[in-house]
């Protein structure tokens, strides 16, 4: 038996190199394809990953609000806030302040000043900024009302039973969500009002305040936003209470808008503050809580009324009002990017249309509240939620915070704290 030597000819090596490269290639391409797919789900369970903790951090928060606090200063928002400026710009990001008493800290006072407090115990540590609520004890006798003063450390304290004070003055105190707390929270004057704080309780109050800024990142010219977190304090040490004493909570959080859900009263729709009404200059973050009614003069009018029944004719209810004490949900509005951009991707839009959809005359759902991107400047760019090659995801909730019926302060009957 003979074997042959014959081998393969050129031709045969072409076509089956041929072949195998066009095997390679498609096994290269579905590699390819899966590994991108991945990478888009991996982006997308990430975005809704940061939205949920983003939204649960800031609802727990608002849940509590107002426990213990007056209810013109447990929720305080801020319309378009550009947190690279400190002011209100039109197409930002809102922001929100809340408020709620602490459970774990109570101290008795032997002494008390316009300048400082002296309490019986040490006090562990408290920062520059931190808010307290002293209370008297005896204040059935000197008005219809609990006394209270809402005020402000001025100093670092640590093991100490002396509490200095800030001496700002109410007129210049800041309004904003990444400063000291505002003028609502200086009111160190009426500790000389009267002797009763003298021998009064003081409390201390959380101060949790939310707004988008964005960062450079490193060796990239991309900026990434973040949701911030600042309590109005002094937390670095530098003594000085600026952005810098802010803390992130989520990253690639684009957008956070805020809508007031306000009180109900007989058949009336229950009316939204933030979607289809703008908030004016006036009645910005702090100065909100001016919005009360003209027959019930005075920012406590909600601590000394009880309505008639029926109403006067022509009688303004003050629980139809624009005011703090009516708010019945906070709506919060999220929008979460992935932190890279695709570049085979144009990017999500989550703006309705410049004429948007009427169904019979009613804009069927604001996703974004009263946000609005026509004519804005390119510093916008990184809180405009269009395309840029980025996924997005947009996440809504109405809290209902249940401790705004508050109609006068109280002294707890828990132990003291810490």
């Amino acid at each position: 038996m003979r074997l042959s030597r014959r081998g393969f000819t050129l031709i045969e090596l072409l076509v089956g190199g041929a072949v195998g490269s066009v095997v390679l290639l498609g096994i290269s391409l579905t590699f390819m394809s899966q590994a991108r797919q991945y990478q888009t789900h991996a982006s997308r369970r990430s975005i809704q990953a940061n939205a949920r903790q983003a939204m649960s951090f800031m609802s727990r928060n608002l849940r509590s609000a107002g426990y213990g606090v007056n209810p013109d200063r447990a929720i305080i928002a801020y319309d378009s806030y550009n947190a690279a400026t400190d002011l209100a710009q039109t197409g930002y990001p809102d922001a929100i302040a809340v408020h709620s008493r602490d459970l774990l800290f109570r101290r008795d006072i032997t002494s008390a000043s316009a300048n400082s407090l002296t309490v019986s115990t040490p006090v562990a540590r408290l920062e520059r900024g931190q808010i307290l609520l002293v209370l008297c004890r005896n204040s059935g006798a000197v008005s219809t009302t609990q006394q209270h003063a809402f005020v402000t450390v001025g100093q670092r304290v640590v093991n100490s039973t002396q509490i200095p004070l800030d001496p700002t003055d109410p007129g210049s105190a800041p309004n904003s969500p990444m400063a000291m707390p505002g003028r609502l929270f200086h009111e160190q004057s009426r500790l000389e009002s009267h002797a009763c704080y003298d021998t009064a309780q003081v409390v201390k109050i959380h101060r949790a305040a939310f707004y988008v800024a964005a960062f450079d990142e490193p060796d990239s010219p991309r900026r990434t936003p973040y949701l911030m977190m600042h309590q109005g304090t002094d937390l670095n040490g530098d003594n000085i209470i600026n952005a810098a004493d802010a803390v992130p909570i989520a990253e690639g959080i684009e957008q956070l808008q805020v809508a007031y859900i306000l009180n109900s009263v007989r058949n009336a729709m229950p009316r939204i503050i933030g979607v289809n009404e703008a908030t004016s200059p006036e009645h910005y973050g702090e100065e909100w809580q001016t919005m009360v009614p003209t027959s019930m003069p005075g920012p406590d009018w909600y601590m000394r009324w009880t309505p008639p029944e029926p109403l006067p004719p022509g009688f303004e209810d003050p629980r139809e009002a624009d005011s703090p004490v009516n708010i019945r949900q906070v709506r919060v509005t999220l929008v979460s990017r992935s932190s890279v951009p695709d570049p085979q991707h144009t990017g999500d839009n989550l703006m309705l249309s410049s004429e948007g959809t009427l169904i019979g005359g009613i804009v069927p759902w604001r996703q974004l509240e009263n946000l609005s991107v026509t004519g804005l400047t390119p510093n916008t760019k990184d809180f405009t939620p269009q395309e840029g090659g980025y996924y997005r995801v947009i996440l809504r909730e109405s809290v209902t915070p249940k401790n705004l019926q508050l109609n006068s302060q109280f002294i707890a009957t828990t132990e003291a704290g810490g």
